[in-house]
């Protein structure tokens, strides 16, 4: 098997420039929890439950700095939480598709002006469909 590092991503349907092998997400599912109730001597039952507090995804990226990347980062945290994001891949023949729909930047992220650096960016969004 073959990691799926080659990832297309569109940020409000524009395609966007990443730095190679900086795109990550998560499902948006809970967190789970799970604790013991006493049914008596020794034995337990479990009661399951969602925290749905945590119930939305994370997607993150890296760009590079350069004017275009500045803009489009102050444009995303400037559309609050109206932006989509896209990522898409295939591996062997077999597609990858994941929406990220209500997307913000809820955290400052900074903008280092070097050669070298890149801006990383995490969104939040709903849960990933």
């Amino acid at each position: 098997m073959q990691p799926l590092s080659n990832v297309a991503v569109t940020v409000n349907n524009a395609p966007i420039a990443i730095v190679p092998n900086s795109c990550e997400f998560d499902e948006g599912f809970a967190e789970y929890n799970v604790r013991a109730a006493s049914t008596g001597g020794q034995a337990v039952e479990d009661v399951f439950s969602e925290d749905m507090e945590t119930a939305f995804s994370m997607v993150k990226f890296s760009i590079y700095p350069d004017i275009e990347g500045i803009n489009l980062a102050r444009s995303w945290k400037a559309n609050r939480n109206a932006n989509t994001v896209v990522i898409t891949g295939s591996l062997d023949g077999v597609s990858f598709r994941r929406t990220f729909k209500k997307a913000s930047l809820p955290a400052k992220y900074s903008v280092p002006l070097s050669n070298d650096s890149v801006i990383e960016l995490e969104f939040k969004s709903k849960a990933a469909v």
